[in-house]
């Protein structure tokens, strides 16, 4: 089994006054410049809190959504146990301050302090599908990221 050892923490997610806020190292500040062109984004974190050898061994579990009453894989799932706990969040980009380091988003359903892998702006062109399909217990899910703000996720897991 092949490991990588080097693998760059970029920053960390802080929460404050309701808003979310990807702290940048000083070193990768530079990598910033223009990302405020986009109005979002993909990050790419370190799931550290759920990191734990029994969930990195886990590839089968009770699906936690209210709907679905089966087991999944976990490679069908967007848990955190997983071989490696790399989560991803599309966010929108509400402010990215490249001399301070720091991206303001609405949301990221990331834990405050956990560790940033990468930034990845979203390209419509090759992020978008617009012909997908999912399992049937979720069909009634929003469609897209902005209908889901408004949606109850409280009430879809289990």
């Amino acid at each position: 089994m092949q490991t990588f050892t080097d693998l760059r923490v970029i920053g960390t997610i802080t929460a404050t006054d309701g808003l979310f806020q990807l702290n940048i190292q000083s070193d990768y500040r530079p990598a910033l410049l223009h990302l405020s062109d986009f109005s979002h984004a993909h990050i790419l974190w370190w799931a550290d809190q759920a990191a734990t050898e029994q969930d990195r061994n886990t590839l089968q579990f009770p699906a936690p959504y209210a709907k679905a009453n089966h087991e999944i894989g976990t490679f069908a799932s967007r848990s955190p146990a997983r071989p490696n706990p790399i989560g991803l969040s599309t966010v929108s980009l509400l402010n990215v301050d490249v001399e301070h380091g720091l991206i303001t988003v609405p949301y990221i359903d990331a834990e405050p302090g956990t560790p940033l892998l990468d930034i990845k702006p979203y390209f419509p062109a090759s992020d978008r599908v617009e012909q997908c399909h999912g399992p049937e217990w979720c069909k009634h899910w929003p469609q897209s990221y902005e209908a889901s703000a408004d949606f109850d996720w409280a009430s879809e897991f289990a």
